[in-house]
């Protein structure tokens, strides 16, 4: 949730992708293009890392391997969709970072984490979207979005849901005790 103070009063904005669409709008340097069509063309990207997301939610969610591997395999399809997007970089658009790439740092951290659990394979096989990845796990901006204890975090509450992943870290917890 974002508070915006107005000559009115005080409103509040929420969902992702409207604040940085407010954000964008009301600060510099802009993070969409200029042309208006590329600029939809983004948004549709943004929509697109939300539908990832929503994916991510039932991997970690999956009752068994079966409902996981079979959601995995779901985001790897979707990121092999993306991979055909994608230019040389180092960013979405070429040079120039965007709210496209604010949207996936999230995506992508996930599996940074997901990753030292369970092989997920799911940017492996996909050059430039792992290159894509790993900028922005560099990116200075991308990293300070999260605390230390992220990935303590996220296992934490993965592990409180009782689902396939959260047995797997539980096991992995046991294991190294």
């Amino acid at each position: 949730m974002l508070v915006v103070t107005t000559d009115t009063g005080r409103e509040a904005l929420f969902e992702s992708a409207v604040i940085c669409d407010y954000l964008d709008e009301t600060q510099w340097p802009a993070l969409h293009p200029s042309d208006p069509l590329q600029r939809a063309r983004h948004r549709a990207w943004i929509e697109f890392a939300s539908a990832v997301l929503v994916r991510i939610g039932s991997f970690y969610n999956a009752a068994d391997a079966s409902a996981l591997w079979k959601t995995r395999d779901e985001i790897a399809a979707m990121f092999q969709h993306l991979e055909t997007q994608l230019g040389d970089g180092p960013w979405f658009a070429g040079a120039s970072f965007s709210l496209v790439d604010a949207a996936f740092g999230p995506v992508f951290r996930y599996f940074d984490v997901f990753d030292e659990i369970v092989d997920s394979e799911v940017t492996g096989d996909l050059p430039r979207l792992s290159l894509w990845r790993e900028n922005l796990k560099q990116r200075a901006s991308v990293r300070a979005a999260v605390g230390p204890e992220y990935s303590r975090r996220l296992r934490d509450f993965v592990s409180a849901r009782g689902s396939y992943l959260g047995h797997l870290i539980d096991a992995q917890s046991v294991a190294s005790a």
